[in-house]
């Protein structure tokens, strides 16, 4: 009985650390850091940083470096880019999930982990 308790209590924080981040989350603990991203596949990689101001910069480190610019923002649990080149201009949003080792998933199949500061 123990047992099944404990196994409970356990899918129970699973599920709860799996829940979508909510806005305040997001701008807590995205904007103003700089981001490394990859593809949850592994095919492109690069860096991402949300300003404050709602201005936004990618750069694209793998399999073709490339950088754009363009401005976020958050709304319903969803984090928005819009971005100068990249999808022609057309708007992109995503949910995001805590994951594994610190790292944050998107309902689009996207990685973001925080750098820590001087990295």
């Amino acid at each position: 009985m123990r047992l099944l308790a404990l196994a409970l209590l356990l899918a129970g924080t699973a599920a709860a650390a799996a829940a979508p981040l909510g806005d305040a989350e997001i701008r807590a603990e995205l904007v103003g850091r700089d981001i490394e991203w990859w593809e949850n596949g592994g095919w492109h990689a690069g860096s991402l940083v949300l300003a404050p101001d709602g201005r936004a910069e990618i750069t694209v480190d793998t399999p073709a470096p490339s950088a754009d610019v363009g401005h976020w923002t958050v709304s319903g649990g969803r984090i928005c880019t819009v971005w100068d080149s990249v999808r022609a201009g057309a708007e992109k949003c995503y949910s995001l999930e805590r994951g594994g080792a610190g790292d944050f998933v998107t309902s689009g199949g996207n990685v973001f982990r925080v750098r820590a500061a001087g990295v």
